[in-house]
């Protein structure tokens, strides 16, 4: 693993001159600076701030650029997955992204939008990476995108201009992925076989997402049989059916049920596998950058941190972002609004992307194709595997509605000693029953929308 003086030393003799490189033979750099990050922001990754003074025809001009490493040891890096998770992002952004511009470019269309929806991209490399260190290392440098106006949206409740911008990037991102397949499948199988799989089960049952979701359970159920009575007032029998059924299937490994949402989605012998393509895999507020206009609404939006990437249903993206970032209060009027937004801005991308492809898919086959992925069809796939969110929010949630002081101890103790039981009763303790109270709303609305009936 690369110590933090190896990273600083990489920057120096190797980094700055690659991103120096991207502004062209006629630029000169006059001067740069390097700033170690300290803040919450680099839970898993280690990360720094170079400022760039270069002249381009004469004119001045000041690049603020992000890089991001991997950090931890050798063991936190194998347990928490980094590997596999810096690896897929590496693949994001020097591949998958910009297979979905030539999608667009050879459909003669803007070929800029999805530029649009990341930062600009300097350098991307896992691996090898020459002059830091033996081992395999991440290295991502992006542009800072503070210096254009654009900020993380509040800590707890996003306004409905927030959510619709969300809807409105990850809409025609997974469209993109379908259009791939069906219009390059020999790249889409390409990206495919690029993107490592991460199985929420691990073998040593160890790993990363059994010690947080086991954490999670025990937290979930404690909660239920201390409030029961309270909890299940006004709500039909079904309801506390559907929990001991879940708790009957999946406490001794919660792990298995979203093993089985992750993979049974895009197995060949379901009629809705068509529904799975590349994810975002951890679409959520603290991974967004907002943009506003002159009226303080959002005006534009970019995504970051594609480290939970997987090939999966997109039900994962939705399920995760809807329930952590939609109120409790008026959830059910929002959540049916902004699933017809996400739907009608992913056809809408579709279809113009295939409609530009006459050589390749006549009106009929773009018609059939179009009504494969109608939102009653969409609904239906997404009703099977929604749980997905609820289950991440059991975990995640408490994290959100704590202290930053207890954030950052508990992502301590998550670098540091993620088996031991301090993380373990941090980890029940954090947010306190206003967290429990807002975790059990989630499985309270998936019940009554049917997405426990696949459990």
């Amino acid at each position: 693993m690369s110590t933090q003086q190896q990273q600083l030393d990489y920057i120096e003799r190797h980094l700055v001159y690659e991103i120096f490189k991207d502004f062209g033979p006629n630029a000169s750099l006059e001067s740069h600076s390097v700033e170690c990050s300290n803040g919450l922001d680099g839970f898993m990754s280690a990360l720094y701030t170079i400022t760039l003074d270069v002249v381009i025809a004469e004119r001045k001009r000041t690049e603020v650029v992000l890089v991001k490493f991997m950090k931890g040891t050798e063991e936190f890096r194998e347990t928490s997955n980094s590997y596999i998770q810096f690896s897929n992002e590496i693949f994001a952004y020097a591949e998958i992204l910009p297979a979905y511009e030539n999608v667009l470019r050879t459909s003669h269309l803007e070929s800029d939008v999805v530029k649009n929806w990341i930062p600009r991209c300097y350098f991307a490399r896992f691996g090898q990476v020459e002059g830091l260190g033996n081992g395999r290392e991440s290295v991502l440098a992006l542009k800072h995108l503070k210096g254009d106006g654009y900020e993380l949206g509040p800590r707890l409740t996003l306004r409905r201009d927030h959510l619709e911008a969300m809807v409105g990037l990850v809409g025609p991102y997974h469209a993109l992925g379908y259009a791939t397949k069906i219009l390059q499948p020999n790249v889409h199988a390409r990206l495919r076989a690029g993107v490592l799989d991460m199985p929420f089960v691990s073998s040593s049952g160890k790993g990363v997402f059994d010690v947080l979701y086991r954490v999670a359970f025990d937290r979930f159920y404690e909660f239920y049989d201390r409030q029961k009575e309270q909890l299940l007032q006004g709500a039909d029998s079904g309801f506390e059916v559907a929990i001991e059924r879940l708790r009957e299937k999946y406490f001794k490994q919660p792990t298995l049920l979203l093993e089985r949402i992750r993979t049974n989605s895009f197995a060949e012998d379901q009629p809705d596998s068509h529904f799975a393509t590349f994810l975002h895999g951890d679409y959520n507020r603290n991974n967004v950058l907002f943009h506003y206009g002159t009226d303080d609404k959002v005006d534009a939006i970019r995504t970051i941190d594609f480290q939970e990437l997987r090939f999966s249903t997109t039900a994962i993206d939705l399920s995760f972002f809807m329930y952590m970032n939609t109120p409790s209060e008026g959830r059910d009027e929002l959540y049916a609004d902004l699933l017809r937004k996400y739907h009608r801005s992913m056809i809408e991308m579709l279809e113009l992307v295939l409609r530009r492809n006459r050589n390749e898919l006549t009106d009929d086959r773009v018609d059939q194709l179009l009504q494969e992925f109608s939102f009653e069809r969409f609904n239906a796939h997404f009703k099977r595997y929604a749980f997905y969110g609820p289950m991440v929010c059991m975990h995640f949630l408490p994290w959100l509605l704590s202290s930053e002081k207890d954030c950052a101890e508990l992502s301590r103790l998550f670098e540091t000693d993620m088996h031991g039981p301090a993380f373990h009763q941090l980890s029940l303790d954090i947010g306190g029953d206003v967290a429990n109270q807002e975790i059990f709303k989630t499985v309270r609305h998936a019940y009554e929308h049917g997405y426990m009936d696949a459990i």
